[in-house]
This record gives C-alpha cells, sequence and structure tokens, in this order.
C-alpha cells in the first residue's frame, strides 16, 4: 500500500530553525541536516509501520548524525503519513502535541 507524506504547517519552523542553527556553526552541516531529513522521510515513505508507536499512536524515527526525531502519525484511512514535527531529542514531545 503506497501513502502519502503531508507535513503539518509547523514542521516548516521546526526545519528553518535547525537549519538556521547548524548554519551558524557550519554551512556544510546546514545542508547534511537538510539532506538527512530527506532520506529520513523516505525511509518513512518505504516502510512506515517499520518504527514502535512511542505515545498517542505517533511513531518517531531518530535522524543519522543528528539529535532530532522525526515524529508521525499512519493514517490508514487517508493512506497518508502525517509528519506531525521534526524534534531535537532532548526536548519534550508533548510540548509539540498542543500546536
Amino acid at each position: 500500500m503506497s501513502y502519502t507524506l503531508v507535513n503539518r504547517p509547523s514542521v516548516k519552523v521546526d526545519i528553518i530553525e535547525a537549519t538556521d542553527y547548524y548554519k551558524h556553526i557550519h554551512p556544510e552541516l546546514a545542508k547534511q541536516f537538510l539532506f538527512r531529513i530527506r532520506e529520513a522521510k523516505t525511509y518513512i515513505a518505504k516502510s512506515p509501520l517499520s518504527f514502535q508507536i512511542k505515545y498517542k499512536q505517533i511513531r518517531t524515527l531518530l535522524l543519522k548524525q543528528f539529535p532530532y526525531h522525526i515524529h508521525y502519525l499512519v493514517d490508514d484511512n487517508q493512506h497518508q503519513i502525517v509528519i506531525l514535527a521534526i524534534i531535537h531529542a532532548y526536548k519534550n514531545p508533548m510540548d509539540y502535541t498542543k500546536r
């Protein structure tokens, strides 16, 4: 079964904030961060159920090389994978469920 990837609007803000942070350290880090996000989304799209449910039907995938998790839901009715947030590993994910 094929799923469509859908980002919540707040995901764009998550990516911009993290990318800006890494850009200040080194521009190549920002590029690598974006590459790792694309890589992870591709993996999720191919195997959306590969990751265990962490909380409230939300699954997470830790990016390679960076301390960020992609939090997502699998909506079987709509055949969608909804990316909820891209969160630093040390932040409380419950803060993001209120957005």
